[in-house]
């Protein structure tokens, strides 16, 4: 009765996200959606932000319910998969309307397939006539992605045949492909019913994953691909899916002296204990998600690159509490532009409040827990 009245409420609160998501139908794109969403999202700001602030709130409670539950062994393995299928049916129908990176995925793939021109040195603006150009928010920058991506988004762009609402729903089929990959390492890995939910069920990733269709879970299906083939001794394919790895966004680079001291020592037939490099491969996942704001900002799909390797840890430690605590934080960091429809005046501050405070607590909680 339990797991059915939680899968009852997840169901809801998913369709609600999903709903919501359709108002953010930006009105120079060919496609069409309700008048009342658009309304909401567009014209009734307050509305709007404490709509999403609301949903993000409930669906990181349930998370939380969740999570105690599946430590408590009250929630089976097989009732995971039911929630994630449950996730994913209901997910890929959502609008990728919170942030715009799939229509760059898509923008992108265009110039390099559709007009053959090299992404990396023309930017989207310069094509003359270019629907896109309309509604692109990054029309002014080049690829901002490695050859490993632009080769994937090839299936996406051809199979779309030109029509964009076929096309954004291959683009996140192609994303759903590899979150599933994703989370079956997670399982084969760790054995972790928690360690899959932790991940999988993570309402931040189930976001930026399965609803913006953010390529971050590709980039760490193959950097834990290339553990998982280093740990059975296949050293030229590990290193070769890492740099596949690489070449996707470029944040997993942060993982090459982990990886490549493994090597070392399997060359040298010492012990590696993999605890271990899960430790250090979440620091240094973390690192690098540190210093993405001297780049631009820290973007919340940006935690998915350490949690990949926190939740494979397998003991509760304070990386999981702090993970958490972001994981509850950055969703929200949307909520002020909602309200304000820009990233000036105190928005920055609200963004900053919300990234740091969270995983601030969660530490400090943790830490006093521990001393007890």
């Amino acid at each position: 009765m339990t797991f059915i009245i939680l899968s009852i409420i997840y169901g809801v609160l998913l369709s609600g996200i999903t709903l919501f998501s359709w108002g953010f139908v930006d009105a120079n794109m060919p496609l069409s959606t309700l008048p009342f969403l658009y309304n909401l999202v567009i014209r009734q700001r307050s509305l709007a932000t404490t709509v999403y602030v609301v949903l993000q709130m409930l669906l990181f409670g349930w998370y939380i319910v969740l999570l105690v539950l599946t430590y408590r062994r009250r929630v089976s393995l097989k009732q995971l998969i039911i929630l994630i299928g449950i996730t994913m049916s209901i997910l890929y129908f959502a609008f990728p309307g919170f942030s715009y990176d799939l229509f760059n995925y898509i923008a992108t793939a265009k110039v390099t397939y559709y007009y053959r021109e090299n992404p990396w040195l023309v930017m989207p603006i310069e094509i003359p006539n270019e629907p896109m150009l309309r509604f692109l928010h990054a029309s002014n920058k080049v690829a901002l992605y490695g050859p490993s991506w632009i080769l994937l988004t090839a299936i996406p762009h051809f199979l779309g045949l030109n029509n964009l609402f076929i096309t954004i729903f291959l683009f996140k089929a192609l994303v759903f492909s590899f979150y599933a990959a994703l989370i079956w390492q997670i399982w084969k890995i760790s054995k972790s019913a928690f360690a899959l939910a932790f991940l999988a069920l993570n309402p931040l990733v189930t976001i930026e994953t399965l609803v913006s269709g953010h390529n971050d879970v590709v980039m760490m299906f193959l950097a834990l691909w290339a553990m998982i083939l280093l740990q059975k001794r296949r050293v030229f394919w590990a290193t070769l899916v890492l740099f596949a790895s690489i070449f996707i966004k470029g944040a997993t680079i942060a993982l090459t002296p982990i990886f490549f001291w493994a090597v070392i020592r399997q060359q040298r037939k010492q012990k590696i204990v993999w605890d271990n490099v899960w430790f250090w491969a979440s620091i240094s996942m973390y690192v690098i998600f540190f210093f993405s704001s001297l780049r631009e900002e820290i973007y919340a799909w940006y935690l998915i690159w350490p949690l990949t390797f926190v939740v494979l840890m397998p003991k509760w430690s304070i990386l999981h509490a702090i993970t958490l605590g972001f994981s509850f934080g950055l969703p929200l960091r949307l909520a002020p532009f909602l309200y304000f429809r820009n990233w000036g005046r105190i928005t920055p501050f609200i963004k900053k409040f919300v990234t740091f405070i969270p995983p601030a607590l969660a530490g400090f909680v943790y830490a006093i827990h521990k001393k007890r």
